[in-house]
């Protein structure tokens, strides 16, 4: 599930709102400035817009307060979501005053949420030089190393950033990303535990602890904070797919199906809690349902990898094994390097029996990749079985069970090989173990095409 984002732009703490104290006192009390001041954030974006819009229409400004106009305003369209309009301001601001910092950091948080991610760098790094005591300007470029997943960067820019403002818990909450990110789940906990003792009403800082809580087995932990992140906005469509997903790790289905109900009727067109609840239906035994999800996740996202994937198992646990591999082939092409996708087609082309020879060289690919994954050598065990090449499918199982002694799949089929070249005492023995392991296990090779 998604988890606590990198934050950018408007109400994230850093994007920086100009007072335009330089404005003559008479001027400064027209309602026009006043509302594209916005001191105190108390207007609506569209307020700020018009306010800002008269006061620069006026024409009676300096060049520094006009720039200053437009960087409000810049503000107020990035708030609506017109990145282009916000842009454009910023970009104005810059060129009446080319030292306005602030609008160099307003503008790089705007690139960086269009995904611009060279030039968010590039306007922040002029900002910090312009304003190297800025900890708005640092905390922004340290979110544009973050992007580039450059974390030793981005941490040394954060940890500047707090130690001119101690107070700033964006700046530890997203330090924080860049320590999990970097694998150093302690001093993540750490400062998403500071970010909530500055700011308690901290959401996204409770969701990022909850999922760092879970990435180190403490689902208990995780569940209370995500429950704080969703009590504090009921609404929150990512908090509730993330206590899904700790709800699922516990096996509390109807939990996990309760939180993505609503997050679903929040955000229908969510790919990624599509995709989780179809996962819940399909360990539930729900494979239509299953199979409903991932269809609009995959809709909703075609090179969606993951769902792909799972929709392909759904077909093969309905024994729909030709229809699961043209997901296999899908997914094979979005993640080349992924071995348990070409085991997933390797299985499903093998059980199908109707192109065993590209089964085996799925299996082989999948081995290459994972050469010490027992599942996979008794996948490609399973081909050669079928194949009727026994001594490959003997050497394969008894390669697997070495890594894995109660393999079932791999002791039912080497004892199966064993059998069919006329060792029937140790066939016998070999299919004993693995239904000692598996007492199901003959019936399922019955499935899979195996007398």
């Amino acid at each position: 599930m998604a988890e606590g984002a990198i934050l950018h732009a408007i109400a994230t703490g850093l994007a920086a709102t100009a007072w335009l104290f330089a404005v003559p006192a008479e001027a400064q009390r027209s309602q026009d400035l006043t509302w594209c001041a916005n001191r105190d954030g108390a207007f609506a974006p569209e307020i700020v817009v018009n306010g800002c819009t008269l006061a620069i229409e006026a024409g009676n400004q300096a060049p520094r307060n006009l720039a200053l106009l437009y960087n409000n305003r810049g503000l107020a369209y990035a708030e609506e979501g017109e990145l282009d309009r916000a842009l454009a301001d910023y970009t104005e601001a810059i060129r009446l005053d080319p030292t306005l910092a602030l609008a160099f950091t307003n503008r790089g948080l705007a690139y960086a949420d269009k995904g611009e991610l060279g030039r968010a760098l590039a306007d922040h790094s002029a900002a910090v030089g312009l304003d190297p005591k800025s900890a708005a300007a640092l905390a922004a470029r340290g979110n544009a190393y973050l992007d580039q997943k450059n974390y030793t960067r981005a941490i040394a820019d954060f940890t500047a950033a707090i130690r001119l403002d101690a107070r700033l818990a964006i700046a530890f909450h997203n330090r924080g990303i860049a320590f999990r990110d970097a694998g150093d789940l302690d001093h993540a906990l750490a400062d998403y535990g500071e970010a909530i003792r500055l700011d308690p009403a901290y959401r996204d800082a409770y969701q990022s602890r909850g999922l760092a809580y879970s990435a180190k087995g403490d689902l208990d932990r995780a569940l209370a904070d995500l429950g704080e992140a969703t009590k504090l906005d009921p609404r929150f469509v990512n908090g509730l797919g993330s206590r899904a997903g700790i709800y699922e790790q516990k096996r509390d289905y109807a939990g996990a199906l309760a939180d993505l109900d609503k997050a679903l009727a929040l955000a229908p067109d969510h790919a990624e809690n599509r995709n989780l609840r179809g996962h819940v239906h399909y360990l539930m035994g729900n494979l239509d349902g299953a199979i409903a999800d991932f269809n609009e996740a995959i809709r909703l996202d075609p090179r969606f990898a993951v769902a792909l994937v799972n929709r392909g198992l759904a077909y093969e646990s309905k024994g729909d094994y030709a229809r699961a591999v043209p997901d296999f082939d899908a997914a094979s092409v979005l993640t080349p390097t992924d071995a348990n996708v070409w085991n997933s087609r390797c299985w499903s082309r093998a059980v199908d029996g109707a192109d065993l020879r590209q089964a085996l060289a799925d299996c082989n690919a999948a081995v290459r990749l994972a050469p010490g994954n027992a599942d996979m050598i008794d996948s490609r065990g399973f081909v050669y079985l079928k194949l009727g090449d026994l001594d490959h499918a003997i050497s394969e199982y008894d390669t697997a069970l070495r890594l894995d002694p109660r393999l079932a799949t791999s002791l039912y089929g080497r004892g199966v090989a064993k059998t069919r070249k006329g060792d029937a005492a140790g066939g016998s023995a070999d299919i004993a173990a693995a239904r000692a392991v598996r007492p199901t296990i003959a019936d399922e090779f019955t499935v899979y095409g195996v007398f």
